[in-house]
């Protein structure tokens, strides 16, 4: 009899899989972590304005998320293994060219902004096709979904606790334009791990029949006619959406007005985010151990509240250094929790053959607040000034993640869906 979610492999076989696809994730997210810091700083000392900064994070992300939302049938048409290697090839070139175009004379800064426009859109797909990857691998290895992306999301905090700090030396030391080659040597480095080493996640066969009937305007319809129909979701999307808009403007703008304004240069951008990516690091193998045995929409409910705004609140409210990086700390390791309960809960609740097109859907409108987090973190920075800005932005925080204490839909967290949603494992 046939194993009912593919061929069986040995497990010793599809456990080397999902570390080669966590690895592939964690070269891919250093680089890009690296840019994160790299770009707004560029912006930042070379055209003073903390709005332009903004600007530069609206012209990677909006790309990205737009790319993320007319992706998803792609994704599940050629299949998410395809997508991704497919995605981090042609991010060498666009990230590549980054650096070569602001080392020519008279380039100007829309030339430039175009260009991050396209390595934010090839990443933006990338992404989309990695997420729906990372269902399949982890059902082919055998792990529960809350050990699976908990495992996923303490990788995540890793290349973020690595990434930013190294930022921060590397363009102390060589400039923004020079580290930036960085993150497109990692795009190489993802492709060859996935092409070489990853086996699941080739194209689902009911999922390719749909797409091949209802086109692709019919199935990116049909994401969305998910999406409006699931309450937690809807949900999960309306907060994400919020909150992630601040999180943009804290990290794109006010971080690094907080330090050009202090003592620090800029090897210092990268201390918020160290202190934060320790406590996210720490929180992150707690909870992977005790996942099983919490409940779900309370955690969530108890470490967004408290986590989400309280850097905010530190720069706010104080100038003391090491205050801000103990808030940051404990800050991680609260909001370690959110990303594995909420991707459990997507992962449960969507059927495999719609993976691409709804969680494209998902992502797509929970992301399309960051485009606009750096443009409203620099515009409320230059009219208010950094700390009335920061506490505005804690406010707003405060009031959107109140929401999974008041609404009944955010109770379905902690059920889980009858029907059977594991990926069927398709094999090369």
């Amino acid at each position: 009899m046939p194993h009912p979610y593919g061929p069986a492999r040995p497990r010793r076989a599809v456990n080397r899989q999902l570390g080669a696809l966590l690895t592939a994730e964690a070269i891919s997210m250093l680089g890009s972590r690296i840019t994160f810091v790299a770009i707004p700083w560029l912006v930042l000392t070379t055209q003073d304005s903390a709005l332009l900064a903004g600007l530069a994070g609206l012209a990677e992300m909006l790309p990205y998320v737009l790319a993320g939302l007319l992706g998803g049938p792609i994704v599940d048409r050629v299949g998410p293994r395809p997508t991704a290697v497919a995605a981090d090839t042609a991010s060498v070139l666009a990230v590549a060219g980054i650096p070569l175009l602001g080392c020519l004379e008279g380039v100007s800064l829309g030339a430039l902004l175009a260009l991050i426009a396209l390595a934010g859109a090839l990443r933006g797909f990338g992404d989309a096709a990695k997420r729906a990857l990372l269902p399949r691998t982890i059902a082919a290895a055998g792990l529960s979904t809350e050990r699976g992306t908990a495992l996923y999301d303490g990788v995540c905090r890793a290349s973020t606790l690595l990434g930013l700090p190294l930022a921060g030396v590397l363009i102390a030391a060589f400039g923004a334009e020079t580290v930036l080659l960085f993150d497109a040597f990692s795009f190489a480095a993802s492709a060859l791990v996935i092409v070489t080493t990853v086996r699941v996640g080739r194209p689902d066969a009911a999922a390719v029949a749909e797409c091949e009937e209802q086109g692709y305007a019919g199935a990116l319809r049909d994401g969305f006619r998910y999406v409006s129909s699931d309450r937690l979701i809807l949900g999960v999307m309306s907060m994400l959406f919020v909150t992630n808009m601040f999180d943009q403007a804290f990290a794109t703008v006010f971080v690094p007005v907080w330090v050009r304004q202090g003592p620090h240069g800029p090897a210092a951008l990268g201390v918020i985010g160290t202190a934060f990516g320790l406590g996210a690091v720490a929180g992150n193998i707690i909870y992977t151990l005790l996942a099983p045995r919490l409940p779900r929409r309370r955690t969530l409910a108890i470490c967004f509240f408290l986590g989400g705004p309280a850097q905010l609140l530190a720069l706010a409210l104080t100038d003391r250094v090491w205050m801000v990086l103990t808030v940051a700390a404990l800050a991680g390791a609260l909001m370690s929790t959110v990303n594995p309960i909420l991707m459990t809960a997507v992962y449960r609740r969507i059927p495999t053959r719609l993976h691409g097109r709804v969680i494209s859907v998902l992502i797509a409108v929970s992301w399309a607040g960051i485009p606009f987090g750096g443009v409203v973190g620099g515009w409320a920075t230059d009219l208010l000034g950094l700390r009335n800005a920061a506490l505005a932005a804690a406010i707003g925080y405060l009031t959107v993640t109140v929401a999974p204490f008041l609404f009944p839909a955010w109770r379905e967290l902690d059920e889980h869906p009858q029907r059977d949603t594991r990926p069927a494992i398709a094999t090369a």
